[in-house]
């Protein structure tokens, strides 16, 4: 019996997880050279983060510039290490309801939605004394939740009408810098995050593929403030499973998993359906006859 020389098989395997942790970011969009560096390892593509993209709302359906702004983060923890992004994609567009309303956000990053008029006039209905329209305009489309993201990170103040200079409450992006952005320049948003040795809390979730290949994701849609995740608040992650259970009964992110609702940090296990009679294969071959040629088992990992 002759063998060659074998190698040391390397374990592949990574871990994914659910629940809420704290992460740094360390890196926004970078650039394939960036990439490499933050990788270790050299990479085959340049990453695009400009382009076009099809909206369609109460002004009906038109194509638009859009960017996507990454986040990379690191939880920096030896325990559990969890390295992850969060993307953001924001089009060069307002977004209109079915009723005719504009979603605008003010100069604090809150964002709700305004008819026309009042926008123009800079009023509010009288319904709506709770809303402050203080540099109220109309919002860019997925811009609440990247300012919300950045809200979370930099700890500016939640309640801007209890803060004593309410500019030390303004979250908000200018034209001019939403210019640079679209353009791919991300200097605005780096030299934000640059400012602060915040971390940001951040929800994680494992997307599922028909496959059953996993990813690890985040859910971008909420952010939390560092403290969050030390408080002892029976309640303190009330919003944020608000916020997820709402979006996923509206059909978002139906294969991601966010694990059990006390948002424990836990790793996430894919649980295999059991056999069956019912779901056994009528020849009792378990294997169901699917591999059939030499090339299908040597892809097979056993």
């Amino acid at each position: 019996m002759a063998f060659g020389s074998g190698e040391t098989v390397k374990d592949s395997s990574r871990k994914f997880y659910t629940g809420v942790d704290n992460f740094s970011v360390t890196a926004i969009s970078p650039s394939k050279e960036q990439l490499e560096a933050l990788w270790g390892r050299e990479i085959q593509f340049t990453p695009e983060y400009t382009g076009l993209t099809k909206v369609s709302d109460g002004d009906g359906e038109r194509e638009v510039k859009q960017v996507r702004v990454d986040f990379f983060l690191d939880n920096g923890s030896e325990e559990n290490p969890i390295t992850t992004k969060a993307s953001f994609y924001i089009a060069d567009t307002h977004h209109k309801s079915s009723t005719g309303k504009m979603k605008v956000i003010n100069a604090y990053g809150e964002e709700s939605w305004l008819e026309q008029t009042h926008i123009d006039a800079g009023t509010l209905p009288a319904n709506m004394s709770w809303y402050d329209n203080t540099g109220v305009k109309v919002a860019k489309r997925g811009e609440a939740e990247l300012i919300d993201f950045l809200k979370n990170l930099l700890n500016i103040a939640f309640n801007n009408a209890k803060t004593v200079n309410k500019a030390d409450a303004e979250a908000n992006i200018s034209d001019e810098q939403w210019a640079l952005i679209f353009k791919g320049d991300f200097t605005p948003i780096r030299a934000l995050v640059a400012s602060t040795n915040n971390k940001v809390g951040l929800a994680l979730g494992v997307k599922t593929s028909s496959d059953n290949t996993m990813k690890q994701t985040v859910y971008n849609r909420k952010a939390l403030r560092q403290y969050t995740l030390h408080s002892t608040r029976d309640d303190k992650f009330k919003w944020i499973l608000k916020d997820i259970s709402e979006a996923q009964a509206g059909g978002a992110m139906p294969q991601v998993d966010f694990g059990p609702e006390d948002f424990s940090l836990r790793e996430f296990k894919l649980v295999p359906t059991q056999l069956s009679l019912d779901n056994m294969p009528s020849n009792n071959d378990v294997f169901g006859g699917a591999v059939t040629t030499d090339e299908e088992v040597d892809d097979l990992a056993f």
